[in-house]
């Protein structure tokens, strides 16, 4: 928390201000190209997925197995490698990540051609999968680095229809590829393409995996380096990391309840994905048409999932994110046993595209969240955590549904004039979309209850209902100045303590963390460059205690007495950085800080609203341990004190900090002056 004199200048833009449009966001360079890079990437991925299939196929006798085991071995190092992909984006520089992954890759893709041994592209496939799982939670884990917190959601909306819209193009540019390869067949350096045509596919592939490591080598190091924790040795401890990472996603409610919710979803989703064909076949009544009917169903599903990527930047201007998340889930649940039912192809490719709208919407807003919501140097392990669940679940389900349809067998039941078919593909199918809706409710209990909801909900209630009575049950006046770090808490405390003093009050001037001995020595431990990785619970506590210290020997005396408090920073400042921003919960921090303090809360909190960058320039001299975090961390923190301030609006005055300095003093002692006419005078 800021803790230099820092002096207001003009002319900057508030964050909520800046342009959250497409337009916007494809003004920023760097998020640009690591579109390109998705896009080119994603599309190369999608030829070459289409590519080893059919190069599989005809290479063995019996295609089914073989094809199979390609998907396996693709599937499979998830389960062992996922985790420890995420620890090595959370550690090692994440531009040399990629780049290495890339270049790793196009070799890999362009040695198949050469390859005539079915265990050798099993090898290859699996390989590939690694490099993926590398390259992904890298990437995942720097886009918030690259784009402003309210432009994140469109920044995933692009990414994510891009990935996904790049499928059927990847299939037509397979078979038209048939076409060069052919020409340049007559040629001998080129005749590999005359027994295998498919081997031109592979350097395209390789070609778009050279281009996404030329692209990202461009990148600076700051925006991808992962800002990792030091340890206690100094060694690196990859299973250390590991346990950090889960922890962490144990003990964040939220960010449990997002990653859960996921997993429990592609575990349900998977019995369309499983018994689709088959159930495809069944609607249309004849095996010629089904593969037809089958591809006309993954239609609807691919563009209701693009379509739901879309409308959930227009829903999530109007709903809350985390809401959000289990109403996508919830519809795609719905779709999904409305499908079931079905019984002709046309309305059953109506309800699924509703099932892929859905999916659409929950999976664009559940990147956003974990993005907004975890620290840099978790965010990697998160999202390898998300990726390996999402493996495990999709091998339970396509595993699983299938075996338990075919263990119901098949059924009928007559009702007057009606057969109804109570298959056990119909009812695995519905028992998937009801996995689907209970997985909904689950995540919007989760959600609820991580925003404060339930039992602990009607406490953080009651605490902000105390807030709200604090300043006419004492004497005295107590105003917190909050702000991210160069908002110009201290030249306006020093003008509003010599307003006051003229008029006739008087008043103490105070600072957090300190303003005791005691607190001193906490404050410097706290804010010494040389405790850097300190864990949020360790720093959490350490802020409190100096803030119980504070309040015993200096706030509570002087208020006792009548007088005016003037604090930088108070309670507040730990509800944004340690209680939202390091995740460790609005409610827990708040508890923790009211009983310190015996549920002292300031009478009023004046917000400087400030950019984060503008104030960064303001600071002079060394920066401490929290001045020294990135600018994404910043970032999050000004959104913070927005959302405290809008769920605490009896206490908040949202300041603009970025005008003239007597502008932005009359709007403070404005504000201000109300309460000062309330105070009860000893």
């Amino acid at each position: 928390m800021a803790h230099g004199s820092d002096t207001p200048e003009q002319g900057s833009i508030s964050p909520a201000e800046r342009p959250s449009s497409l337009l916007g966001l494809l003004k920023s360079r760097y998020f640009r190209r690591i579109w390109a890079v998705t896009s080119i990437s994603s599309l190369g991925d999608w030829v070459g997925v289409f590519a080893l299939t059919k190069y599989v196929a005809d290479l063995s006798g019996r295609p089914e197995f073989a094809v199979g085991g390609v998907l396996l071995f693709r599937v499979v190092p998830g389960l062992f490698f996922g985790p420890f992909a995420g620890v090595l984006a959370d550690r090692f520089d994440r531009r040399r990540l990629m780049v290495t992954a890339d270049v790793s890759r196009a070799l890999l893709i362009a040695s198949i051609p050469f390859i005539h041994n079915l265990w050798g592209l099993y090898a290859i496939s699996a390989a590939l999968e690694v490099l993926q799982l590398l390259w992904a939670p890298a990437k995942d884990a720097t886009i918030p680095n690259l784009v402003e917190r309210e432009q994140l959601m469109t920044a995933n909306q692009l990414s994510l229809i891009t990935t996904y819209a790049t499928l059927p193009l990847g299939g037509a540019i397979v078979a038209l590829l048939a076409v060069p390869a052919a020409f340049l067949s007559r040629f001998d350096v080129f005749a590999v393409f005359k027994d295998n045509p498919t081997a031109i596919a592979f350097f395209f592939d390789g070609a778009s995996f050279l281009f996404s490591a030329f692209i990202i080598a461009t990148f600076p190091v700051e925006l991808m380096k992962a800002k990792r924790a030091r340890t206690a040795t100094g060694s690196w401890n990859a299973f250390h990391d590991l346990r950090e990472g889960l922890r962490f996603i144990r003990r964040s409610p939220a960010i449990r309840t997002l990653v859960v919710g996921a997993w429990t979803a592609f575990t349900g989703g998977s019995a369309v994905v499983s018994l689709g064909p088959i159930f495809a076949q069944r609607l249309v009544g004849s095996d010629a048409a089904g593969l037809a009917a089958w591809g006309a169903l993954i239609t609807a599903v691919g563009v209701g999932l693009v379509g739901g990527m879309i409308f959930a930047g227009v829903i999530g201007r109007r709903m809350p994110r985390e809401r959000i998340f289990p109403v996508g889930l919830a519809a795609s649940g719905v779709g999904t046993i409305i499908t079931a039912g079905m019984t002709t192809i046309t309305p059953a490719l109506v309800s699924t595209v509703f099932v892929g709208l859905g999916a659409g919407v929950a999976w664009v807003t559940i990147f956003t969240l974990l993005q907004e919501s975890v620290e840099d140097r978790l965010r990697g392990r998160t999202f390898a955590a998300l990726y390996t669940g999402i493996h495990i679940s999709l091998l339970a389900g396509l595993a699983g549904w299938p075996l338990l349809a075919g263990g119901i067998g098949n059924h009928t039941v007559r009702f007057g004039d009606w057969l109804v078919d109570l298959s056990g593909l119909r009812i695995v199918i519905g028992a998937g979309g009801v996995f689907l809706v209970g997985s909904a409710l689950n995540a919007a209990r989760g959600m609820r209850l991580a925003r404060g909801g339930g039992r602990r909900g009607a406490r953080l209630r009651g605490l902000r209902l105390s807030a709200r009575l604090a300043g006419g049950a004492r004497p005295g006046l107590f105003v917190a100045f909050e702000g991210v770090e160069g908002a110009g808490k201290t030249t306006h405390m020093k003008r509003l303590y010599d307003w006051m003093l003229s008029e006739g009050r008087e008043v103490v001037v105070t600072r957090e963390p300190g303003g005791t001995a005691i607190s001193e020595r906490i404050r410097h431990v706290l804010l010494d460059p040389a405790s850097k990785g300190m864990d949020p619970k360790t720093e959490a506590m350490l802020f409190a205690a100096a803030r119980a210290q504070h309040v015993a020997e200096v706030i509570r005396p002087a208020l006792e007495e009548g007088k005016v408090v003037l604090c930088d920073r108070f309670i507040d400042s730990s509800l944004a950085y340690q209680g939202l921003v390091r995740g460790l919960g609005e409610t827990d921090v708040l508890g923790l800080n009211t009983w310190a303090t015996d549920d002292l809360l300031p009478d009023i909190v004046v917000l400087l609203h400030l950019d984060p960058e503008v104030g960064r320039e303001r600071l002079k001299g060394d920066p401490d341990r929290i001045e020294q975090e990135d600018i994404s961390f910043h970032r999050k923190v000004a959104d913070a004190y927005l959302r405290l301030a809008r769920s605490y609006p009896s206490r908040y005055a949202v300041v603009d900090a970025s005008g003239p300095i007597e502008s932005v003093q009359q709007q403070i002692r404005a504000a201000v002056l109300p309460f000062m006419q309330e105070a009860v005078p000893r």
